[in-house]
């Protein structure tokens, strides 16, 4: 009876959990950010004055106001 009792509980435990938080990969509230393409390969610029120039569109796929405070390329 007794293991009954704690597996019911455990059970309802998780239940409840994941019922509040939406579940395993359930987005959390707030900003999110999506950046299209999300790579891009400028190539080879081994000459000096080389300058290469591409736009990256930005979203936020959030519910809450996103700020982007630094951006720093690698």
């Amino acid at each position: 009876m007794n293991k009954i009792i704690f597996s019911l509980a455990v059970v309802l435990s998780l239940v409840f959990f994941f019922g509040c938080t939406g579940g395993p990969g359930y987005a959390v509230a707030g900003p999110s950010i999506s950046i299209s393409p999300d790579d891009y390969d400028a190539g080879d610029l081994t000459r000096a004055p080389d300058t290469v120039t591409k736009v990256f569109q930005v979203f936020n796929t959030g519910d809450a106001l996103l700020s982007i405070a630094k951006i720093k390329y690698t």
